[in-house]
């Protein structure tokens, strides 16, 4: 039997019979397997056979940064651990109740984990080798804001920097590019003190600089609307024809789809109380878990241009047929 299949029977059985998610074995095998799952995804964000895959290639991957090799942390327990505090984001104390580990110890096996499957992002994050082939408009962009706790400032009872717009308190942004033509995430950039613009982002932090020397664009929501970047980032505007307009707004909602994936983590939709540091693994680990979810069981819709175009030609006849059967009854 190979590594693949022993991790995905080891972990679907734990999912089975619920032993990590604390339910008894009389309640468990009332349940079909469709609840048992469900149970398991409630308590650690993805599926049995996700969970698998990731664990699987920490033990493959040619990263060293990722991989786990030694024996004594290859138990899937600990793995499960960290999922569960991404999922859940649990004080030391209701972790304790929950998995039976004192908390000095589960959290150093916590942080292991969970710095391991942040640096698979070099694996599962990056920018294809073709440059997205002849597209021009490769990726949607957009920022994310996660919700901290309060910096300490010098001078000031707050760090004004880190004010987020979308918290109404202290917050830290990423900047996230996903492949309009894949379900993939492509870019990622921060974290930023949420203070700071999207647009900022975009202009001084790196990715309109690689868009010129690709020579490519993105899609963009409002707020990164300028006319010194309207070659390499396009917002809706009011001079899209209708199919662009369809297009940009189905790629723009596609990408909110993604966000709202991050957002199923509680350890990033609620305030963190870790350092910045920490906020950073948790963030990248959690962006590395997001397409292993889309490849498997929750894939982003596709844009679909060729729909789009179709249906705009069909009007467009509709249009021109009516005006001109008004024009023909206007000459009877």
């Amino acid at each position: 039997m190979n590594c693949t299949v022993r991790c995905r029977n080891l972990i679907s059985g734990l999912a089975e019979k619920s032993t990590t998610v604390r339910f008894e074995g009389k309640k468990v095998s009332k349940s079909n397997k469709k609840t048992n799952d469900e149970r398991f995804i409630a308590n650690y964000g993805s599926s049995p056979l996700v969970c698998s895959m990731i664990y699987e290639d920490l033990q493959r991957t040619r990263v060293p940064a990722a991989r786990v090799s030694s024996k004594a942390n290859l138990k899937v327990r600990f793995f499960l651990m960290a999922m569960h505090f991404l999922k859940c984001y649990p004080t030391e104390r209701q972790r304790e109740a929950t998995f039976q580990y004192c908390p000095s110890w589960s959290r150093r096996k916590i942080w292991f984990w969970i710095n391991r499957i942040a640096a698979l992002q070099s694996e599962k994050i990056f920018w294809p080798k073709d440059n997205f082939g002849n597209d021009i408009w490769t990726i949607t962009v957009d920022g994310v804001h996660c919700w901290i706790q309060e910096p300490t400032h010098q001078e000031f009872s707050k760090d004004t920097s880190y004010f987020s717009h979308k918290y109404n308190h202290a917050g830290l942004c990423y900047e996230l590019g996903i492949s309009i033509g894949s379900n993939r995430l492509v870019w990622m950039n921060g974290p930023f003190p949420a203070g700071k613009s999207d647009l900022k982002f975009f202009k001084e932090d790196g990715l309109k600089a690689m868009l010129i020397a690709k020579k490519k664009m993105c899609i963009a929501d409002g707020g990164y609307a300028g006319s010194d970047h309207i070659h390499h980032c396009s917002t809706p505007n009011i001079h899209d024809s209708r199919p662009v307009r369809r297009f940009k707004a189905r790629a723009l909602k596609r990408h909110e789809k993604f966000n709202g994936l991050i957002k199923n983590f509680h350890s990033v939709d609620c305030r963190f109380r870790h350092s910045i540091g920490k906020f950073k693994s948790v963030f990248e680990a959690i962006c590395v878990i997001c397409p292993y979810q889309i490849e498997t069981d929750k894939p982003l819709y596709h844009v679909l241009v060729e729909d789009v175009l179709l249906e705009d030609e069909v009007e467009e006849w509709l249009t021109s047929n009516k005006v001109a059967g008004r024009l023909g009854c206007e000459q009877d």
